[in-house]
């Protein structure tokens, strides 16, 4: 597997990696615990969560899959993916891990993806 997977330390809100670096992005059960300091329900805690979403997608090619397994928030999730334009963003069924219920959202990023968060245009 070591030639398949390297492991690498880095900060979630600012990954080590290139924008359109991964085929394939997958978080498991770790973004729901994003912005704890703020409340689980504080609108500080969505947005700090939501900008690991972002740098999910940022580091994701045109064309790859995003897969977020987490505990909680997953309709803020979809949200978030709908609003950045993801394709086929999809919810499972329900999956029971660590005797806990939960869902694993999954998405596509356009192929020819522009965000506009990262464009500036100049107007004389």
């Amino acid at each position: 597997m070591e030639e398949y997977v390297t492991c690498r330390e880095g900060d979630v809100w600012r990954l080590p990696f290139p924008d359109d670096y991964f085929d394939v992005v997958v978080s498991a059960r770790f973004v729901h615990t994003v912005g704890m300091e703020f409340g689980q329900k504080t609108v500080a805690a969505a947005a700090e969560r939501m900008r690991v979403i972002r740098e999910f997608v940022r580091v994701l090619k045109g064309g790859g899959i995003g897969v977020v397994w987490d505990l909680m928030h997953v309709r803020e999730y979809v949200q978030r993916l709908h609003e950045l334009k993801m394709e086929d963003v999809r919810v499972s069924e329900r999956v029971t891990a660590y005797i806990v219920s939960n869902h694993i959202v999954s998405f596509q990023k356009p192929r020819h993806y522009v965000s506009m968060l990262w464009v500036q245009v100049k107007l004389d």
